[in-house]
């Protein structure tokens, strides 16, 4: 088995997630959603549209994003008319 099959994804995203994780527990650490509130939130802001940004303006069309291929046509109802 390769690791490019168990971690599907470009290692830009890999490593966008551990920039996230690691912007996240320094602002938990310093207690900041508690003593500037609005600060935080605008920083979390700024980190999802940076991450948005970052996977629109890399991702290439027809690249695999998922372990099994998405067949719309074969889904089944969730509810019954």
């Amino acid at each position: 088995m390769k690791i490019s099959d168990i971690f599907i994804g470009r290692l830009l995203y890999w490593m966008l997630w551990l920039v996230i994780a690691g912007v996240l527990y320094w602002m938990g650490k310093g207690a900041q959603h508690v003593r500037d509130f609005v600060p935080f939130v605008l920083e979390l802001f700024a980190l999802v549209a940076l991450c948005v940004i970052v996977i629109v303006a890399t991702y290439k069309p027809g690249e695999r994003i998922t372990r099994e291929s998405l067949n719309e046509d074969d889904e089944q109802p969730l509810i019954d008319s």
